[in-house]
């Protein structure tokens, strides 16, 4: 299958999970991507602003607030076709942008060498940590730069044994699921 195709089938099977089902999902995956934060005492984080069928991120975000992590989300810009990073403190930091997904509001930069972890979406992994976005290669090119750790944030629904992989496709570190958690590091 090529990458698109692999693109609207995985999209169609993640918006097919159960509300129910799903929510019980999401709190198993920000459970241990909770727990990964505590264990390896991060003070900085880069998340992105789940939207549609996406893994919530929202519970991940009150977490960090409750306990002083520094949190970024990123931005796109549209120009250079790159995802700028900024500090947020509060979710009313955060408007509808690119593609009607919340992004800052706020002019705090955050540069990618001071995050410690990055949450990564995406419609598909791999068990290599390959992954396949939305073709806009905005986390391939961010990914590029980063200094901490890159986690891939999917259902299990979402794993398959191998992607089709492209010279410019950048892996993720660990891939959290809400089964189990797929080490590349």
């Amino acid at each position: 299958m090529t990458k698109q195709e692999i693109r609207s089938r995985m999209l169609e099977i993640r918006k097919n999970i159960d509300e129910q089902i799903k929510k019980q999902k999401n709190l198993k995956i920000a459970s241990s991507f909770i727990q990964f934060l505590e264990t390896n005492s991060i003070k900085s984080i880069l998340l992105y602003a789940s939207f549609g069928s996406e893994v919530d991120t929202w519970m991940i975000f009150q977490y960090c607030i409750n306990k002083s992590i520094k949190t970024a989300f990123p931005k796109v810009n549209k120009k250079s076709n790159r995802l700028e990073l900024f500090w947020i403190d509060k979710i009313e930091e955060l408007t509808p942008g690119y593609k009607l997904i919340l992004e800052p509001s706020t002019s705090k930069r955050a540069l990618i060498e001071d995050i410690d972890v990055i949450a990564v979406p995406g419609v598909a992994f791999d068990k290599q940590c390959f992954r396949i976005g939305y073709g806009g290669g905005f986390y391939d090119r961010l990914l590029l730069h980063k200094k901490g750790f890159a986690i891939g944030l999917a259902y299990e629904e979402q794993i398959v044994d191998k992607l089709p992989v492209l010279a410019h496709d950048k892996r993720v570190d660990l891939i959290i699921t809400d089964e189990r958690v797929i080490s590349c590091v």
